[in-house]
């Protein structure tokens, strides 16, 4: 099969580019009425994964119907997406850079973007049907967890140990293993949907 023409895509590219270069002014300029406690050097690098993760999560699906319109089939549909994370990693690097992270928790974070990726690219592509499901879930998941870490912080209520490998933001900002798992995860799911051969 030949290679898909991943060049005319570049509404993708372009928004990818604009949302990672967005977050970067929002934190480094003062564009908002009130200020954003999280923008400081510390953090810079884990606010720009976590836009990764948004975009993987949220706004790649809604690319992968033409994706697969115009020929693009199964582990093909993931070339884009290392396309994209070859465009991000300079701005990933700088923002590692700022906020002193090791070369493995980038390696790290990375992956973790690509398995989510390859999740909601299998789910867009073969489960269609299922995306709201799909929506509610990720809501969930992104939001229970880190409300019961709140819960923890303000009145010491029990956390479950799985929290930070159930929310794909937590496992973000984790150190260790839920940023790992969760992509391994994800990156099964999603090439096992992507290879799921269609009744003919």
């Amino acid at each position: 099969m030949p290679a898909p023409p991943l060049h005319r895509f570049s509404g993708l590219y372009l928004s990818w580019i604009g949302a990672l270069c967005g977050a970067v002014i929002v934190l480094l300029y003062n564009l908002l009425p009130f200020p954003l406690t999280f923008a400081t050097p510390g953090l810079f690098f884990l606010s720009i994964v976590q836009v990764e993760v948004f975009f993987a999560l949220l706004i790649w699906p809604l690319f992968v119907p033409d994706l697969k319109r115009a020929g693009v089939r199964g582990a093909w549909m993931l070339a884009p997406v290392a396309i994209l994370i070859l465009f991000a990693l300079p701005i990933a690097l700088i923002g590692a850079n700022v906020s002193s992270v090791p070369p493995l928790a980038v390696v790290r974070s990375q992956a973790l973007v690509a398995g989510l990726a390859a999740l909601s690219a299998g789910m867009a592509s073969r489960l269609r049907a299922a995306m709201p499901w799909y929506l509610l879930a990720l809501f969930l998941l992104s939001t229970v967890p880190p409300f019961l870490l709140f819960l923890n912080s303000q009145l010491l209520a029990t956390v479950p140990s799985v929290s930070p490998y159930m929310s794909p933001f937590w496992s973000a900002a984790s150190d260790g293993p839920p940023g790992w798992v969760l992509a391994g995860v994800g990156a099964v799911a999603g090439l096992g949907l992507l290879a799921w051969k269609e009744p003919a």
